[in-house]
């Protein structure tokens, strides 16, 4: 019998890769797991019924009991389910039972993706959202008005964001470029990312060779290009915060501790229906997915905020940034925000 359970185990794993890819960032378990990166909680049950029984009832009791055995597991798994740094659904569940009777009636309507009956033993594998109805309850709106939020920044000093230089390359041959005189008196004007990029590069440089004048026209070039572009979403590289813990929610903080995302102007049916974030492993793959696709704000996510396991800071330069950047405010007060991890 172990050695059919083993053949069926895997069975229903493998019925399970359509809706979970290697790429993605999952953390599992031997009957489940969490999928971050689709916003799912997954798990298999296992049922049989009495030999007695005609094969007609054995099947049908069989699978009513893998049912039973797939939503217990289900909500074990979702028990692990963080929502930030001081929420945990295990133990938000035994403090409230309201809520504990609210989430067990949502995993009992969970959605059905796999049915195999083999041998006798019946095998389902269940699916439910971590957003939706499920955040509704374990995140309800008062909850997340009267929370930290309320202190995001309402303004901010055009600083020049030197920290993002290194997520990009620009071109060796601007560090060795002749600029004309006559061109720090002359308004310039940046046309793409790339050429914004490449004029931050040039800006450190200069500021080491102590060029002023043309550093403060190339500064206001790149402040003009960052308030006024069109950014699609929000990219925090968090791979090299290893402590960093996945949460449904976390939250983003700048170097002074003030919480960035979300803030009272994020959308909270967003937040329920989207998710907080999404996440991913790869820089350029994040790049493309659908959340932050397909010009999205790029940033560097430097430590854990305190000892909250869940809360990113990123520093005050890059806060001033985004914070000056009406679209990149728009799309992620819309939840347009996606992390990248290195588990």
């Amino acid at each position: 019998m172990n050695r059919i359970l083993l053949v069926l185990t895997l069975a229903a794993l493998a019925l399970f890769c359509p809706f979970s890819h290697a790429g993605e960032v999952k953390k599992e378990t031997a009957s489940g797991g969490i999928n971050w990166s689709s916003g799912l909680v997954y798990a298999i049950g296992y049922g049989t019924a009495k030999p007695e029984l005609n094969p007609a009832q054995r099947r049908i009791l069989s699978r009513r009991a893998a049912i039973v055995d797939a939503q217990r597991n289900l909500l074990e798994i979702t028990k692990g389910v963080r929502i930030d740094s001081v929420i945990q659904t295990g133990p938000l569940m035994q403090q409230n039972r309201i809520v504990a009777t609210r989430v067990e009636g949502i995993i009992k309507g969970a959605q059905i993706r796999s049915d195999h009956y083999q041998n006798e033993v019946a095998t389902v594998t269940m699916v439910m959202p971590i957003s939706g109805n499920f955040l509704r309850i374990v995140y309800p709106e008062d909850a997340y008005l009267d929370g930290e939020n309320r202190s995001a920044l309402t303004s901010a000093p055009p600083i020049v964001n030197h920290a993002r230089r290194s997520l990009y390359q620009a071109s060796d041959f601007i560090l060795n470029a002749l600029i004309p005189p006559t061109y720090a008196a002359e308004a310039l004007h940046v046309e793409s990312e790339n050429e914004a990029n490449a004029y931050k590069r040039l800006i450190d440089w200069m500021h080491v060779n102590g060029s002023a004048e043309i550093d403060k026209v190339l500064q206001q070039a790149v402040i003009d290009y960052e308030t006024n572009a069109k950014f699609s979403g929000l990219l925090i590289d968090a791979s090299g915060v290893p402590s960093f813990e996945l949460a449904t929610i976390p939250k983003i903080r700048d170097d002074e501790g003030n919480v960035i995302y979300p803030s009272k102007q994020t959308s909270y049916s967003d937040i329920v229906n989207k998710r907080g974030v999404t996440y991913d492993f790869d820089l350029q793959d994040a790049v493309r997915n659908g959340r932050v696709a397909n010009t999205p704000f790029i940033i560097k996510a430097v430590s854990l905020y305190k000892t909250l396991p869940s809360d990113l800071v990123i520093s005050k330069h890059d806060a001033d940034n985004i914070m000056r950047s009406q679209s990149t405010v728009q799309a992620m007060n819309q939840a347009g925000v996606l992390i990248v991890v290195a588990l």
